[in-house]
């Protein structure tokens, strides 16, 4: 008996080969996608595309590889950017150089016993949102050996500190005219003096210290703030060791003001005695006229 397709696909053979007919037509379909999606859109690629696929594959190798240097440049160069970070002024660390930096010199000059005559402010330009330039100029007037042994204390300073501009003069020695009596002998003292003393240079510079401010400054802002006490400490015993200099010379003018003054007083105070010598007199006058009697 002769079966329609509907009855023979209802048997397991008809399943079977209606099961076969379908997967070797989604193989078929897929195998045609696949090559098209790979080889430029044809089932079996030529030479020209397969150069082609050859190149592209090329050009990203070389774009992969650029890329990978380009990091590691980035990279190498964010490590010395780290590195150098530890070498900053750190407002964390080191406080605010607003009021340190100025603590610093002033310190080196201590060690070294060199005059430091001025000292500014510290002046701040902003780098990035991390970092800024702290300037500060000074003055030091005295010998030359000193200012030299200034120049090392500031070189041990922590964190250290660059230098922006130094420039070294010969001080001028001033002569003074001396007049009144003993002016030859006075002149003479004064000569030797002069020649004896030993030769003073003005020192000016300028130190820069770059600044990193990490987010949170907290503990920075709380010891600038006992630095800046500090520092108005030392400025105002600096003032006072000014004053105190400049005073043998207001005393040594104190003598020749009293000492005519006091012959004078001497002189004026004699006629005030003379009432009390004319008592005597009084009384001899009284028993002579008693005696007459």
């Amino acid at each position: 008996m002769k079966q329609t397709p509907k009855q023979f696909f209802s048997t397991p053979a008809g399943k079977l080969t209606l099961a076969i007919i379908a997967m070797v037509l989604c193989w078929t379909i897929l195998i045609v996608y696949i090559s098209s999606n790979a080889a430029g859109g044809t089932l079996f690629p030529t030479e020209a595309h397969m150069n082609r696929v050859r190149q592209e594959i090329k050009n990203n190798t070389t774009k992969l590889e650029a890329a990978r240097k380009n990091k590691k440049e980035l990279d190498d160069l964010q490590a010395k950017y780290e590195a150098a970070l530890a070498t900053f002024w750190n407002a964390d660390r080191d406080g605010e150089p607003e009021t340190e930096l100025r603590n610093l010199i002033n310190d080196a000059a201590t060690r070294a016993e060199a005059n430091l005559q001025t000292l500014g402010s510290v002046r701040t330009s902003n780098i990035n949102n991390e970092l800024s330039y702290a300037d500060l100029d000074f003055t030091v007037v005295d010998e030359y050996n000193k200012v030299i042994r200034f120049f090392a204390e500031v070189e041990k300073s922590t964190p250290r500190l660059s230098w922006r501009r130094v420039e070294l003069r010969v001080e001028p020695t001033r002569a003074r005219a001396v007049t009144g009596p003993g002016a030859a002998n006075r002149a003479n003292a004064a000569t030797v003096a002069t020649a004896s003393t030993a030769q003073m240079f003005r020192t000016t510079g300028q130190v820069r210290v770059i600044k990193y401010s990490p987010a949170g400054n907290a503990s920075g802002k709380t010891a600038s703030t006992a630095a800046k006490t500090s520092t108005t400490a030392k400025t105002t015993t600096t003032t006072t060791q000014a004053a105190t200099s400049t005073s043998p010379a207001a005393q040594q003018t104190e003598p020749a003001t009293a000492t005519p003054a006091t012959p004078a007083a001497d002189d004026s105070a004699k006629p005030t005695n003379a009432p009390a010598n004319t008592e005597p007199a009084a009384n001899d006058a009284t028993t002579n006229k008693e005696n007459a009697k």
